[in-house]
């Protein structure tokens, strides 16, 4: 499982940080067309990303989660004894 840590923390923070390249890049959706529903390409790509935004976060966090389940500090999980020269 440790091998596998480092690419699902990779994958998470492109997950987050993929919203914020997307709404900085303004040559991206500087323009009217196409429209959607009456809204010009300009705010109707901003709405969608609020909602892929959310999305992301949520994902990036169950990754986050996963490459963290099983890794505690020495001494934290109750069921182990105190490390030798430790009170317990």
């Amino acid at each position: 499982m440790a091998r596998f840590r480092k690419p699902i923390r990779i994958a998470a923070y492109t997950g987050l940080a993929l919203p914020l390249v997307a709404i900085l890049w303004v040559p991206l959706y500087a323009r009217t067309t196409p429209r959607l529903a009456g809204l010009p390409f300009f705010y109707w790509f901003q709405f969608a990303w609020i909602v892929l935004s959310v999305a992301l976060m949520a994902a990036s966090h169950l990754l986050l989660k996963r490459a963290d389940r099983g890794v505690r500090a020495p001494g934290t999980d109750p069921g182990e004894p105190p490390h030798p020269g430790e009170t317990a």
